[in-house]
């Protein structure tokens, strides 16, 4: 059975709406939403604020947020190279 062209088109839609959702996010809220949850999974682990300890788990959750935008974006780069070689 084919898919209907309407289906097709109003799966298009509801992802651009998405797109435009995202792009419109504050993202003051967002950092506050994102240090809200990393206060709480620091202090859930025992670690008290304004200690060594707690600001190394702040920093632990940093560096788990970035290798997981890392790993959904992806890395294409473009540029020109010029090699020179020695023919062997």
């Amino acid at each position: 059975m084919m898919k209907q062209p309407k289906a097709k088109y109003l799966a298009l839609a509801a992802a651009l709406a998405g797109l435009v959702l995202a792009a419109c996010t504050d993202p003051v809220a967002e950092q506050a939403r994102i240090d809200a949850i990393d206060h709480k999974n620091c202090t859930d682990l025992g670690f008290e604020p304004n200690t060594e300890a707690y600001g190394n788990c702040r920093l632990k959750m940093k560096e788990i947020r970035a290798k997981e935008e890392a790993r959904r974006s992806p890395n294409v780069g473009f540029g020109v190279g010029i090699g020179i070689s020695k023919g062997f």
